[in-house]
């Protein structure tokens, strides 16, 4: 067991490790042209480590990261792993690590999308990453701290049994998931997946399963291709558990904030889950280059002040977030940031990047007409199985 903390005075935990550094994706300087190809000045990988340790610096500089309990990351045993991925695949990635070999791949034991880089470092820091997930769990199930956010890489909400896909080795949220229903005994989880990409992995982890409700808010028609359409809403014994928001481009802060005010936060109420978990990607915000969905630091906070509240409703605060997405190496850090301002109830003072900016004020209260028609259609059609 855990040391119980003083809550008044570290209510938070942060789940960090220089390891997760060690998944590095390289640079992208190759330009192919239909008869040969030619170099550029190399650029990082949208994925590079850069950006998680820029994110860790600007939570030391901000002083978060001294009001906050630090929670060590450990490796994820191959039966922990295997609770959703399966070992033929575990061992495929440890060898492709080994040898960095990366996508498109497609063998016996699974795939490896294109995107997807491996080094030898990828796939210690892919077990500390699902291990760190599980720790945070661990330390707010056993009440060593109210909730936590983990600063884990590589992400994993694309990632399914045997595919790695998005940047995504294992499923960080999937594990976590299944590592509190079988250590704790929970019996309602509630994933929120705010990242601007489709959580897939997680959907395929918990289709037919009452026990998980899963809910996605992302870009439409974006990233997986045909993932995370209403018409995705579990099957069998799960049917209404999975909960898909596609949002069109442009959606902005009060957008989001209307998807939680609307939706999600009713659904949270009903479900009553026992532990809410965040797959929190940064990548909605409005500098992201991988998506154009203009959040802003402002609306991320408050996202984050919602669930809190939600989650004291519900579940005793019991809330882990899990870092995923997030590819503006200058704006994703000021994003994640917010939300642990939200999470420890410490406003630092920070000013956004870009204060004074006319496009970060139209982020910040744009409502269109696109928007509140994707809401609505939400709405509708969750009602046959949600009273919202």
């Amino acid at each position: 067991m855990m040391d119980v903390v003083d809550r008044t005075t570290s209510r938070t935990g942060l789940v960090y490790d220089e390891r997760f550094l060690a998944h590095d994706t390289g640079v992208e300087a190759r330009v192919l042209l239909r008869t040969g190809s030619f170099e550029l000045s190399p650029q990082p990988h949208p994925s590079a480590a850069v950006i998680t340790q820029r994110t860790k610096e600007f939570f030391d500089g901000t002083g978060l990261t001294g009001h906050m309990q630090p929670i060590p990351a450990r490796p994820a045993s191959v039966a922990e792993l295997s609770s959703y991925h399966t070992p033929e695949y575990i061992a495929g990635i440890r060898a492709c690590a080994k040898e960095s070999i990366h996508g498109p791949l497609s063998t016996s034991w699974g795939e490896i999308d294109e995107e997807t880089i491996l080094s030898p470092g990828s796939f210690q820091a892919a077990l500390y990453a699902a291990g760190g997930a599980m720790n945070a769990v661990q330390a707010v199930l056993e009440g060593t701290v109210l909730n936590a956010y983990a600063l884990l890489r590589p992400p994993g909400h694309h990632a399914t049994s045997k595919q790695a896909i998005g940047f995504c080795i294992f499923n960080n949220a999937v594990v976590a998931a299944h590592y509190a229903r079988r250590v704790y005994g929970l019996e309602r989880i509630m994933i929120i997946d705010w990242d601007v990409h489709h959580g897939n992995g997680t959907q395929d982890a918990f289709y037919t399963d009452p026990g998980v409700l899963f809910v996605s808010l992302h870009q439409q028609d974006w990233f997986p291709e045909n993932s995370g359409t209403l018409e995705q809403a579990g099957s069998g014994a799960g049917e209404g558990y999975t909960i898909n928001i596609p949002l069109p481009p442009g959606t902005g802060d009060r957008g989001y904030r209307a998807a939680f005010e609307r939706i999600i936060l009713p659904l949270g109420r009903q479900y009553r889950p026992q532990l809410i978990l965040i797959s929190a990607g940064q990548d909605a915000c409005w500098l992201d280059p991988l998506a154009q969905m203009m959040m802003t630091m402002d609306g991320y906070r408050d996202l984050t002040t919602m669930v809190v509240k939600l989650a004291a409703e519900v579940c005793e605060g019991r809330l882990v977030l899990l870092h995923e997405g997030g590819y503006s190496a200058p704006y994703a850090p000021y994003c994640s940031a917010a939300t642990v301002e939200a999470l420890t109830g410490i406003n630092v003072g920070i000013i956004d990047l870009y204060d004074t900016a006319p496009e970060l004020k139209c982020c910040q209260t744009i409502f269109s007409h696109d928007t509140q028609q994707a809401l609505q259609d939400a709405f509708t059609h969750y009602q046959r199985w949600w009273r919202l």
